[in-house]
């Protein structure tokens, strides 16, 4: 088995927040090598799927980038890569036969965004014999391909076992560490059923948190230009349809386009109610509220490793992270975030509490989740 190297000539990656893509890079073809070497070298990951040629692209890095600590993974590959590989889905399929994962062994952290989940990403990092990945991207794109029909499910599936497994044996070579927890983006709660049939036996945690502060973070954090203006929310609304199935079932079945409010609450909801089905469907979990993250954060940090079975004699090395930003040197950092002036209007939240008021089960912005980790923070 062979796969192409491809010569990185430049880079083109624009929004660092963007989801992976070939176009990343600008590159040239380069040699062919044996194909083995994409699971034996620690310092080749998986980048991307290049989905309309059906094959995928793994960046090297240098070897003394620990992918691991980055605050976001993907962003880490890009920026560090010296060297792609292109892999066609056959021969990754091929590659991956041979290796085994034990799901206990692994610990998957979904969440709604802009609740903590870097940090608890960050805090997993500090025990000994954990290594956490925090947002392998090639996840989010897993979402975009998914139908919302679950007609290709099978094909999607076999994609997210494949690339899992190689995920794990590369992240895992470096250090002798007994568990990997990988934290998603938000969206990928859009395919947790999935990882569930999969990985049976991993720990899940779902972080999430209060509709009105999340939607005024999140529209802080991603939102750059103008909200109301209707190109800038129709390109929006585009993209995240492939990503959020409520705002793709809503454009569906109504033709006029989304306010801020409307695109906000009904990617909320859509991570929530995903939450309830899964419970439903009885896939255990661990919900843990982001005001009880912030009010008791270390009795959340000792519940969350309980309740993964991580044993800790000294929690003082873990509770370092609290002394520094968990996204610092990213757009997304408190430095960043701090200095945008982006506020939402009583029109935007008033309309953000009537489109709650639509949905038949999650009606309150301070709605609780079935299985939510309890301390007593009197709220």
């Amino acid at each position: 088995m062979n796969v192409k190297m491809l010569n990185i000539e430049s880079r083109k990656r624009r929004n660092p927040l963007g989801i992976t893509s070939p176009t990343d890079f600008y590159f040239t073809e380069g040699d062919t090598i044996d194909a083995q070497v994409i699971v034996e070298n620690p310092n080749i990951s998986i980048y991307c799927l290049d989905h309309e040629n059906r094959r995928t692209l793994f960046v090297e890095t240098p070897t003394d980038i620990d992918l691991s600590k980055a605050p976001f993974y993907y962003q880490a590959q890009y920026e560090n890569a010296v060297n792609l590989f292109a892999v066609s889905y056959e021969v990754l399929h091929r590659l991956a036969d041979n290796i085994r994962i034990d799901s206990k062994q692994l610990i998957l952290i979904y969440s709604v965004g802009r609740c903590g989940s870097t940090l608890i990403s960050s805090a997993l990092n500090q025990a000994e014999n954990i290594v956490s990945l925090s947002e392998p991207d090639i996840y989010t794109q897993l979402v975009e391909i998914r139908e919302w029909d679950g007609s290709n499910d099978a094909d999607v599936s076999e994609l997210l076992q494949t690339c899992t497994k190689i995920l794990c044996k590369s992240s895992m070579q470096n250090t002798d560490p007994h568990r990997l927890a990988i934290k998603f983006r938000s969206f990928c709660i859009e395919i947790a059923d999935l990882m569930f049939k999969y990985l049976p036996d991993a720990k899940i945690i779902f972080l999430y948190r209060d509709v009105d502060t999340w939607l005024k973070s999140s529209v802080r954090a991603f939102v750059h230009d103008d909200i109301n203006s209707v190109g800038n929310l129709e390109s929006i609304q585009a993209w995240l349809r492939q990503l959020v199935s409520l705002i793709d079932k809503h454009l569906s079945e109504n033709s006029e386009s989304l306010s801020i409010a409307k695109i906000g609450t009904l990617m909320w909801l859509s991570m929530m109610e995903r939450y309830i089905k899964l419970h439903q469907e009885g896939v255990p979990m661990l919900a843990v509220r982001f005001n009880t993250l912030t009010i008791l954060p270390k009795q959340v940090i000792k519940g969350i490793f309980d309740y993964c079975d991580i044993s800790i004699s000294d929690f003082e090395d873990i509770f370092k992270i609290f002394d520094r930003d968990s996204q610092e040197g990213t757009v997304l950092s408190r430095t960043n975030i701090q200095q945008k002036s982006v506020k939402l209007s009583d029109d935007i939240l008033a309309e953000m509490r009537r489109t709650l008021l639509t949905h038949p089960t999650i009606q309150t912005p301070h709605f609780v989740l079935p299985n939510t980790l309890h301390l007593d923070v009197g709220a």
